[in-house]
């Protein structure tokens, strides 16, 4: 979104009475907010699901403290708008009921970040929670995923630091204005998910901190992933909520069994009974999207022996092919035993010798 297009969209947002259902059928007619608010009111009143009050808001088209306090903020924090018109704005989420009709950002989205995956959990976990969401986390980010989750302390916090850890990217869909780090002992973390992903939110900046505004913005942490991984939480939890929205956006849904006597397992393991695909690997989720693992290959370092090490160690500081002559002048072994070594290190897969007893590291 261009920045002089900021006012009108929050214009559009700010109108009351006005809410996402109806901001989408009046973009479906008039494709923008200025065209709305260039629009009469003649115009509007053919429009049956505008009450008269809203059409005389629209009309009306003046400037608000809310507005002005917006534009200051954004550039002071540094925060950027994307509507659900822009190219930037997740495809996903589009096609969830009710989906924000603005986002305020820092950082990027990007093309590839479609392919997300969220990872939610307790505020509590146990230390199987924490290694289980580290491993699969990682390497789910390895395989190309965009890790999302809530920035919240525990599972959350640790989904986006496996991504980061594993080079990948994560966004932090946040139940605040992005003026605000909540808790605030996440915001070198948040700082970190700016430079590799995004914060998002839908709450104006300046905005309090309610209660409410976390179950809300739980929608877009499911809404903008192709599946909900839950680590760990109760029945009640914020985790399992998130997963009852994606079910009803239709998305995959994939749990951590756990210990049926623990607390903490007793959401996964409902969702389980639900349908919900068990997941102990990676594996388990990546199938689903015919992805296969990144398997790092494994480097194997044939055993030296102390002297061998020290003919390695020879080859390495001159960084050149040495024939066996000018290897037995700048070391101490006979020829003899250098023969045999240097024999030895080359069935090993260590060094290779080349014409005119020369070798070389391989």
């Amino acid at each position: 979104m261009n920045k002089k297009d900021y006012r009108d969209w929050l214009k559009l947002i700010s109108i009351n009475g006005l809410g996402t259902g109806k901001i989408q059928r009046l973009l479906k007619i008039f494709h923008a907010p200025q065209k709305i608010f260039r629009t009469n009111k003649h115009q509007l009143s053919d429009l049956t699901f505008l009450s008269e009050n809203v059409i005389d808001e629209i009309v009306r088209n003046q400037d608000n403290e809310f507005i002005e306090k917006q534009l200051k903020m954004l550039e002071i924090f540094k925060v950027r708008l994307i509507s659900i018109t822009d190219e930037e704005y997740p495809d996903l989420l589009k096609f969830i009921y009710n989906p924000p009709i603005i986002l305020y950002i820092k950082g990027a989205i990007l093309q590839k970040d479609c392919n997300s995956l969220a990872i939610v959990g307790t505020r509590k976990p146990s230390y199987y929670g924490k290694f289980i969401v580290q491993k699969i986390g990682k390497d789910i980010a390895k395989a190309g995923f965009t890790i999302v989750s809530g920035l919240a302390y525990g599972i959350d916090g640790y989904a986006h630091k496996a991504a980061l850890d594993a080079g990948g990217r994560t966004i932090a869909v946040c139940g605040t204005g992005l003026d605000t780090i909540y808790p605030s002992a996440n915001r070198n973390l948040a700082n970190k998910i700016v430079q590799s992903g995004a914060l998002v939110s839908e709450f104006s900046l300046g905005s309090k901190i309610e209660a409410w505004n976390f179950p809300v913005r739980n929608r877009i942490i499911s809404g903008i992933s192709k599946g909900t991984f839950v680590i760990e939480g109760k029945k009640t939890s914020g985790a399992l909520l998130t997963a009852k929205i994606a079910l009803e956006q239709n998305r995959d849904i994939f749990a951590l069994p756990g210990n049926i006597n623990s607390p903490q397992s007793e959401g996964p393991n409902y969702l389980i009974k639900l349908g919900a695909k068990i997941v102990v690997n990676a594996e388990d989720i990546l199938e689903e999207y015919n992805i296969k693992m990144q398997v790092e290959p494994e480097i194997i370092t044939p055993k030296m022996t102390n002297e061998e090490g020290m003919v390695y160690k020879l080859l390495q500081q001159n960084e050149k092919i040495l024939s066996l002559d000018e290897m037995v002048e700048l070391s101490d072994f006979p020829p003899a035993q250098l023969s045999a070594m240097l024999l030895s290190m080359e069935l090993k897969g260590i060094i290779k010798r080349e014409a005119q007893n020369r070798y070389l590291i391989l």
